[in-house]
C-alpha cells in the first residue's frame, strides 16, 4: 500500500502519514512525498480519499444492465470460453 507523508524531511524518525499511521509503517508498504506523486497514486483509504476503483464493480456484473456480457468480457480475460 502507497501511503503519502506530510512530515518535513526524508530522514526524520517521527514521520506522519495523512492517514494518521506510523512512524512506522507495515512490512511492504511504501510511502511517497506528495510532490512526487499526485495523491491520486496513493491506495491507502486515508491518504487518498478518492481511490481508483479496483476490479468491476458487482453492479456491472448481476445480470442487469448487460451484466450477463460483462460476466463474459471478465470470463474469457481469464482464458475461458
Amino acid at each position: 500500500m502507497i501511503h503519502v507523508r506530510i512530515d518535513e524531511g526524508a530522514l526524520n524518525s517521527k514521520r506522519r502519514f495523512a492517514c494518521g499511521i506510523g512512524p512506522d509503517l507495515p512490512v511492504g508498504d511504501k510511502w511517497l512525498y506528495p510532490g512526487i506523486i499526485a495523491d491520486a497514486d496513493a491506495d491507502c483509504p486515508g491518504c487518498n480519499p478518492n481511490p481508483r476503483p479496483i476490479g468491476t464493480p458487482l453492479s456491472e456484473l448481476d445480470g442487469r444492465n448487460g451484466g450477463n456480457a460483462a460476466w463474459r468480457r471478465l470470463s474469457e480475460s481469464w482464458g475461458y470460453p
